[in-house]
């Protein structure tokens, strides 16, 4: 089994896009997330869940957070598993102001 590591950016919008998503015959460990507002002067909420790809149920990270100007939250604390077709998508309250970096370990 290879491990490598990667990190991915993603513009977080109203559309409730998907940021993360383990391919087929991989295991992803979120080792990491960070969400910035980036908007110059409004804080902005962020809502963050794991959708599991074998219909078991589905995880709320976060729920309309509100991130202040300027600033930044983990919704993720500690590591977090995503298994073939597991994936993550976030929600903001307003386009053009969150910004997610995810650092994961890659096993294939």
């Amino acid at each position: 089994m290879a491990d490598t590591f990667h990190m991915v950016n993603a513009d977080i919008t109203t559309s409730d896009p998907t940021v993360l998503t383990a391919g087929s015959g991989e295991t992803l460990v979120v080792v990491g997330c960070q969400v910035s507002n980036m908007h110059a002067s409004t804080a902005c909420w962020l809502t963050a869940t794991v959708y599991q790809s074998g219909g078991g149920t589905n995880a709320i990270l976060c729920k309309e957070v509100s991130i202040p100007i300027n600033d930044a939250f983990n919704p993720i604390q500690g590591k977090l598993v995503l298994e073939t077709g597991d994936y993550i998508k976030m929600d903001a309250q307003a386009n053009s102001s969150l910004e997610a970096t995810i650092s994961y370990l890659k096993q294939t």
